[in-house]
């Protein structure tokens, strides 16, 4: 029996294909999340005067290889990856000016978000550019902080980031995969000793840092394989440049994320 070919990408215009569980003016509401944010940047503010030193390279070192493993041989990281890759349409969406309706993240691995905008332009062509690129640049911003002994920031920028997206996921399973990253992390910050919160912070970094190439990788398989409407097929439609040059871009950046912040992370 033929695997399911997994693509993510974004859809614009028209009325949401999935009406279920829809929820009223989610631009609104995920624009006030995004306020929510802000505040939350305040708190991480906060975190980074109290936090101390970067943690030891052994953590950074053991914690890279169960990152690895994990993204290898297990599903959770790709279904966190594909939550934060949606995220960044969302993010991007909002950020120029599209409302966005809704993000769906599917147990197979697959994504969808739908926003609402002019079907040419800056606006859409940043919408569907971030998705594969955003888990890696969040990755980096985050071993950026780790690297100056910021745990407490990155964990609460983390929930922050995830109650906002949250608001706009629009089925179970999407819900299940951001209730239960985002429980996990409150558990960690609230009751966990430090030495575990420091690990769980390092490992959930890699776990983007790495799972930004794998899932170019798998982007270039099913393309392969004959799929097609993903990210880089939509940009190669409104840019006229070929999708596998896009796909080399995408590749491009996450590699460069992943060596940036294994640098950070082991330094």
């Amino acid at each position: 029996m033929a695997g399911r070919i997994r693509v993510r990408g974004t859809r614009h215009g028209g009325g949401c294909p999935r009406a279920r569980g829809d929820a009223p003016a989610p631009a609104r509401r995920f624009g006030a999340a995004f306020g929510g944010m802000v505040g939350g940047v305040a708190g991480g503010t906060v975190a980074v005067v109290l936090d101390g030193a970067a943690a030891p390279r052994s953590v950074a070192v053991l914690t890279g290889l169960l990152a690895l493993l994990a993204v290898l041989v297990s599903r959770w990281p790709e279904h966190l990856d594909t939550a934060v890759h949606e995220g960044g349409h969302a993010l991007a969406a909002f950020l120029a000016g599209r409302r966005v309706g809704g993000v769906w993240v599917e147990s197979d691995g697959s994504g969808l978000t739908y926003s609402f905008g002019r079907r040419r332009g800056v606006g859409l062509f940043a919408t569907r550019a971030a998705g594969y690129v955003f888990p890696s640049l969040i990755g980096v911003c985050s071993a950026r902080l780790l690297a100056a002994g910021k745990v407490t920031a990155v964990l609460i920028l983390a929930v922050v980031a995830l109650a906002a997206l949250l608001l706009v996921m629009r089925n179970g399973f999407g819900e299940l995969v951001v209730v239960a990253v985002g429980a996990s992390l409150i558990l960690a910050g609230r009751y966990a000793p430090g030495w575990v919160q420091t690990w769980y912070a390092y490992l959930l970094t890699w776990l983007l840092l790495f799972s930004g190439p794998r899932s170019v990788l798998d982007l270039h398989r099913a393309r392969r394989r004959g799929a097609v409407g993903s990210d880089a097929d939509k940009l190669a439609a409104s840019t006229h440049l070929p999708a596998l040059l896009w796909v080399l871009a995408f590749a491009a950046v996450s590699l460069w994320c992943a060596l940036k912040g294994a640098t950070l992370l082991l330094a």
